[in-house]
């Protein structure tokens, strides 16, 4: 419990602070708030190996600045494949996505592999909103949870998957645009 409290606490002094501090690199709001989510998320998935106490800012803070050079260098690759795309005038040579099965397949099986890398509880209520297209008071009576937890979880397991899937939407684009 005394964890719990701990992260709670750090949670709440430095949320706003860590997503200033991580626009400061990557200049997107959105994109800061996902990095720091992640953080935390992450922090909170592995909270009993971590003592939360007035040292831990500085980790905090190293944590934060390591994602936000990590999401540029990714930004800057998936920038200089659309770059290269355009040079050799590729783009307006992709095929539509439903006519190439390779990469049907090859985004499913991304997609399966991130539904499925979900924490449990958030692989559950997603599984049961999206698949089986219950709605949050069913699932919660499924679950014997409250209706906001699964609120809270279909959030979390959607900014996961949002995170984890972005590499993809420059792709994406290319096939419906």
């Amino acid at each position: 419990m005394q964890t719990a409290n701990g992260f709670e606490a750090i949670f709440k002094a430095y949320y706003a602070k860590l997503i200033f501090f991580a626009n400061r690199y990557v200049n997107d709001l959105h994109a800061a708030e996902e990095i720091v989510s992640d953080a935390f998320s992450f922090l909170w998935e592995r909270k009993e190996q971590y003592q939360f106490d007035a040292d831990f800012k500085g980790y905090l803070y190293k944590m934060v600045q390591n994602r936000a050079f990590n999401y540029l260098k990714h930004k800057k690759i998936e920038n200089e494949y659309v770059s290269y795309l355009q040079k050799n005038n590729l783009l307006s040579e992709t095929p539509a996505f439903e006519e190439n099965p390779v990469c049907y397949k090859e985004f499913e099986y991304y997609i399966k592999e991130a539904i499925e890398n979900l924490p449990q509880r958030c692989k559950e209520v997603f599984k049961l909103s999206r698949f089986e297209e219950l709605r949050n008071k069913e699932i919660a009576q499924q679950l014997h949870i409250s209706p906001k937890t699964v609120e809270r979880q279909m959030t979390i397991a959607l900014e996961k998957l949002r995170f984890k899937l972005q590499h993809l939407l420059s792709f994406i684009a290319l096939f419906f645009f």
